[in-house]
């Protein structure tokens, strides 16, 4: 007598369908956007205004604006203040 489970379970879908699923699920072979380059300490998103990641990269489009505008507010006020 075969021991628990010595018999593999029938197959609800076909492979081709469970590869796909897969796919769908894992995104295998597809490529994936980067937000970080090689060079540590700079960001690729392209949302830092120095070029290094400040972490404005998961803000809304909103979010970003109005820091963005904050930032050249703080460097405007900075700029006047040393002149």
């Amino acid at each position: 007598m075969a021991g628990k489970g010595s018999r593999p379970r029938p197959y609800s879908i076909s492979q081709n369908q469970f590869a796909s699923n897969w796919d769908n699920i894992f995104n295998k072979g597809k490529t994936m956007q980067v937000r970080v380059q090689e060079k540590i300490g700079t960001c690729g998103c392209g949302r830092s205004p120095t070029g290094n990641c400040i972490g404005w990269h998961g803000l809304s489009e909103s979010e970003y604006q109005a820091k963005l505008a904050s930032y050249i507010a703080e460097q405007d006020k900075g700029t006047t203040n040393a002149g």
